[in-house]
């Protein structure tokens, strides 16, 4: 895809509505995993390490639990064209506040656990890099590992997930890693989010 990544220093935060994302939390705890959306400067960490990790690759970057879309936002903001982002969000509410908030954003509601059946009835079939807004901690580690097995068979070999977490620790455990011969890289941490969030790359263990 190769999106041209603009500078981010003249912007200003902008603070989303926060109740679409607290009533998907109160439906749903376990799988939205926090009461609050990611923060303006989170989302712009993780959009660039997204970014940067889509430059080599083709298809379509495909984010897994969206849900009111600072994350989506910043994707836009930083470069990646509308018609190269595929968002992936099981609550039906925060979908349509996505479509609303982004028209024209493909909009895939589905769970993002079973990835590779969820993209395949939204007609994708390849993507360049996914980025996973999935509380992988809380999630049972066959379903993590399915979905995470999913996103590679999707991506070229030089794919990566961009995940976020709340933990100190990579929220893939080695028993995943190995399994799925996957490298983990620490990309970051923003101290500017409720709790600080950390970001993580995986790619693929050179041959």
């Amino acid at each position: 895809m190769g999106p041209i990544m603009r500078s981010i220093t003249s912007r200003k935060p902008i603070f989303a509505d926060p109740w679409p994302f607290l009533r998907g939390w109160c439906r749903s705890p376990v799988a939205v995993g926090w009461p609050l959306a990611s923060s303006w400067w989170s989302a712009q960490l993780i959009a660039a390490a997204a970014l940067r990790a889509a430059r080599s690759t083709s298809g379509p970057v495909v984010e897994l639990g969206a849900g009111t879309g600072p994350v989506t936002e910043a994707l836009l903001q930083l470069g990646c064209p509308l018609d190269q982002l595929v968002v992936v969000e099981r609550d039906a509410e925060m979908c349509g506040f996505l479509e609303t908030r982004f028209p024209g954003l493909r909009v895939l509601q589905g769970d993002a656990l079973r990835l590779r059946e969820t993209l395949a009835r939204g007609g994708v079939t390849s993507t360049c890099v996914t980025v996973c807004g999935l509380p992988m901690r809380v999630v049972p580690p066959e379903a993590a590992e399915r979905c995470y097995g999913d996103a590679f068979t999707l991506m070229p070999a030089d794919g990566a997930v961009i995940q976020y977490t709340y933990g100190l620790r990579s929220p893939l455990a080695p028993a995943a890693l190995a399994a799925l011969d996957l490298r983990a890289s620490f990309v970051g941490r923003e101290w500017r989010n409720l709790p600080p969030m950390g970001v993580w790359r995986y790619h693929k263990r050179a041959p």
